[in-house]
């Protein structure tokens, strides 16, 4: 109770007072930032300020830390502290970082006077108004997820209930898009959004069309022997091991069974230069990285049995220009699995576990990507 009151004080103190003026030179674009006093200092909120300068916050709030990314470089600020860490030193704006609830306001002299000291180039100071260099944003803004098969393909087929595998991943993947939508305001592009059958190729070929950050698609797995369970994620690359194989051959079959067989198989096989294409591979490491994000927190969020990350020659992932991975959610053939792939609360949860996978990835790969 006593921090709500001192949190409804601190409001009460926070007065909008005028407006900082940014302009964006290249574009000859004004803004007016609103600016809120406290204690008789002029302050700007940070989630006013990130989107004009496409800056990238992170909270840290068991140690109270603000992290700013800028211009390819960040800035840690420390709650209630006129201190702030750039490069190997620290720096005093006299006046200290403020947070009132979840929102964090930085004193307007470091916009007006510390910006541009250490970024002279980019950011001026002059008229009243903060010039500044365009930034270019080559953060994570659209991502296509891909519901496995549809249509006249059901994919697996669970042998207690008879759920089908195209099912599953469309209801987790409806899940994930509002998820993605709400809370991280990208775009969300899907390959499908009903019950209908589209072609691998033609799966990446829209993400690639639509100039998609991130390609997930997103699958249920299934097995021969009935105690096989669990979930893995996988990047493209050559199959390591035989699981990797066999699971990648599964996917694969849809090729024979829905999309002609072997002469739709050999222009897929065509591609397969695109493994050592340079446009290709700059994108392995990241989807590495994306499906080690995503295998963690399902694992940690839905607690299910933990198969790992793996490597495996997926048509569907070929040719996706952007870092892409193949999630299996679990085994339908598994009895107790296919029994929880249909429930909806279950469902939502591994929505959930994806979705904060892909934003830590997000974060991470922001700030690598627009240094």
């Amino acid at each position: 109770m006593k921090q709500i009151i001192l949190a409804m004080l601190l409001m009460l103190q926070v007065i909008a007072v005028s407006a900082l003026n940014i302009e964006i030179r290249e574009e000859e674009l004004r803004f007016g930032i609103p600016e809120v006093e406290m204690d008789g200092i002029p302050y700007v909120g940070v989630d006013d300020l990130s989107p004009i300068l496409k800056c990238i916050n992170k909270q840290d709030r068991q140690d109270q830390r603000l992290y700013l990314h800028i211009y390819g470089e960040t800035f840690i600020f420390l709650e209630d502290s006129s201190y702030y860490s750039y490069k190997i030193d620290s720096y005093n704006m006299h006046y200290a970082l403020k947070r009132i609830g979840s929102q964090y306001f930085l004193p307007r002299v470091f916009l007006v006077e510390h910006l541009p000291m250490h970024f002279a180039e980019e950011v001026r100071y002059e008229n009243d108004t903060l010039s500044v260099k365009k930034p270019v944003d080559h953060s994570v803004r659209r991502i296509v997820i891909d519901p496995g098969h549809g249509g006249r393909d059901p994919g697996a087929i669970g042998k207690v209930l008879g759920v089908h595998e195209k099912d599953v991943n469309l209801a987790v993947s409806l899940k994930l898009k509002a998820l993605l939508e709400r809370e991280l305001g990208v775009t969300v592009l899907m390959t499908r959004e009903d019950d209908s059958f589209v072609s691998l190729n033609d799966r990446t070929r829209f993400a690639n069309e639509n100039k998609a950050d991130l390609f997930i698609s997103i699958h249920t797995n299934a097995s021969k022997s009935r105690s096989s369970q669990g979930t893995e994620t996988y990047y493209l690359s050559t199959a390591m091991t035989s699981d990797a194989r066999a699971v990648e051959a599964l996917e694969n079959q849809v090729v024979d069974l829905y999309e002609g067989g072997a002469s739709a198989r050999s222009v897929y096989d065509g591609l397969d230069f695109i493994l050592s294409d340079l446009s290709q591979t700059e994108h392995l490491q990241s989807s590495n990285e994306l499906a080690s994000s995503v295998q963690q927190n399902i694992i940690a969020g839905a607690r299910t049995y933990d198969r790992g990350v793996k490597q495996a020659n997926f048509y569907v992932l070929r040719g996706a220009f952007m870092p892409s991975i193949l999630v299996e959610l679990g085994f339908i053939s598994h009895p107790e699995e296919e029994r929880l792939l249909i429930n909806e609360e279950y469902q939502l949860r591994l929505a959930r576990t994806i979705f904060e996978g892909i934003k830590r990835f997000k974060y991470r790969y922001d700030r690598i990507r627009n240094t």
